[in-house]
């Protein structure tokens, strides 16, 4: 796995050889490198459950999140490449700045319910529900 290595100023793909087992994924192997080769890879994860986001990288130049791609996606020996969003400028290592995410959340409304039914019930609509889902 080549792993992209550096900060704003500029850096470089470093190659790191790590065994995957099966049901891994590519935020599992990255794991493992900063516990056995580069505990100072900086990476930003959060859920591990494709949910937050957070662990948004390019993986093999196209944007995925490393939750949720699974190793076995790619051939036995295939060089898998990982590099920080291109979108977002580079903190350091795969770690981007995303305040811009921060600041646009900051212009959506807050949430306010419905009013209650005149039996002071709320009633919640299917197409609510599967929203919730998405």
């Amino acid at each position: 796995m080549k792993v992209w290595r550096g900060d704003d100023t500029g850096g470089t793909f470093v190659e790191f050889a790590v065994p995957s087992d099966p049901g891994m994924v590519v935020l599992d192997v990255v794991h493992r490198i900063q516990a056995t080769q580069a505990p100072d890879l900086a990476v930003r994860w959060n859920c591990k459950a494709g949910k937050c986001g957070s662990c948004s990288a390019e993986i093999n130049g196209h944007p995925k999140l490393m939750c949720m791609t699974r190793m076995n996606e790619f051939a036995p020996g295939e060089v898998i490449t990982v590099s920080p969003v291109k979108t977002f400028p580079v903190i350091k290592d795969l770690v981007t700045d995303v305040s811009f995410n921060y600041e646009k959340a900051k212009t959506v409304p807050a949430f306010k319910p419905k009013p209650k039914e005149a039996d002071g019930t709320r009633r919640m609509y299917q197409e609510d529900v599967d929203r919730v889902q998405e």
